[in-house]
């Protein structure tokens, strides 16, 4: 990649080209040369560092499609991202070019009734990083608007940066839950998604926070990084633990991260009277619910459909300790090896958590 700094009608341009990754169809993903794009007065262009390898990205390289989102176009995956701001609009006024960043992947319009109420995750028109048609983060440069661009401390790595983004769904699903210091808790799944939702727990102060999985070594990470207890779901019965671990009560909330319907089922099943479920991973299938059961316990359901207002949150979290995010970075593949970072997370070569592209 070359460039240079070029002035086009008073304004200055970063002018030249760059490396990008494009899905072409399943499992065909190209690295070719584009021209580096060009900021519009609000927008910054931004160098990315670190990209991180998302379960989303790896079905569309799978299977071309999710639900009604479908690659029809060769499309650039990636939204996980952080980088550093080499050049700011006449209209940027909040930062600076040199500044350490991460960005919250879904442009929305500001102007419907979603976005005025401050749920602008459910914004219509949202431009979301690698949701067809809209291109994403696999690139060497990338744009994105002010309001979407978050400095992050010094002391937070890039690679920690980058993890901002699935910890920003534990911290909606751990706000939307109302998870509080009165709560126990339980995570199903531990998978990344999972274990971000367990950090936000205990960011949110839960003094008991149960993990549940089929695979032993994600059990391993849960236990390592804050759970209380962890239970196999492959050898163990969920409900009969859990009801030993809360004195036969059950708990305050579920946060299902696994999508898998005898998990959501689980979740009716060891939540407590007049306790909440929070779904955050999506199934394959329609799940059949005991509406008669979430009547008589007064059980409240609640969905997560990405985030709002949680990113200042997020990055605060980290970078004083509070939440745990650079372990889980289990590997690391050069921009060239990106193929390889796919495989390995397909694969699950090496018992991987998250993978990370060093751009």
């Amino acid at each position: 990649m070359k460039y240079i700094m070029e002035s086009e009608g008073g304004c200055v341009h970063t002018k030249g080209r760059m490396k990008a990754a494009f899905l072409y169809k399943p499992m065909d993903m190209r690295i070719e040369e584009i021209e580096i794009p060009k900021i519009s007065s609000n927008e910054v262009l931004i160098k990315m560092k670190r990209v991180g390898i998302c379960g989303s990205d790896v079905h569309f390289y799978l299977h071309g499609r999710i639900a009604s989102f479908i690659v029809k176009n060769p499309l650039i995956l990636g939204h996980e991202c952080s980088g550093e701001i080499v050049e700011i609009g006449h209209d940027v006024s909040n930062l600076k070019p040199g500044q350490k960043v991460v960005i919250e992947p879904g442009f929305v319009c500001g102007k419907c009734f979603y976005c005025r109420l401050g749920r602008y995750n459910l914004c219509k028109d949202v431009k979301f990083y690698g949701a067809p048609p809209f291109h994403g983060a696999f690139a060497e440069y990338v744009t994105a608007p002010e309001q979407n661009v978050y400095p992050i401390p010094e002391n937070m790595s890039y690679e920690e940066g980058a993890m901002i983004e699935p910890l920003a769904v534990g911290m909606m699903a751990a706000k939307m839950g109302k998870v509080s210091v009165n709560d126990a808790v339980a995570v199903l799944g531990a998978g990344p998604i999972g274990q971000m939702i367990l950090q936000a727990a205990k960011v949110h102060g839960a003094p008991e926070i149960y993990v549940t999985d089929v695979i032993g070594y994600r059990l391993e990470y849960a236990r390592k990084y804050g759970a209380s207890e962890v239970i196999n779901a492959a050898t163990e019965d969920v409900i009969n633990r859990i009801k030993d671990l809360t004195g036969d009560e059950g708990v305050d909330v579920v946060i299902d991260a696994s999508g898998a319907p005898s998990a959501i089922r689980q979740a009716v099943e060891i939540v407590r009277p007049g306790g909440r479920i929070v779904l955050v991973g999506y199934p394959s299938s329609d799940v059949p619910l005991p509406i008669a059961e979430l009547i008589s316990k007064e059980l409240t359901l609640q969905g997560i459909h990405r985030y709002a207002n949680v990113y200042p949150a997020a990055i605060k979290a980290v970078s004083s300790g509070k939440a745990i995010v650079k372990p889980y970075v289990t590997h690391v593949f050069s921009f060239e090896r990106i193929l390889e970072g796919f495989e390995t997370h397909i694969k699950k070569i090496g018992n991987p958590m998250k993978i990370q592209i060093a751009m």
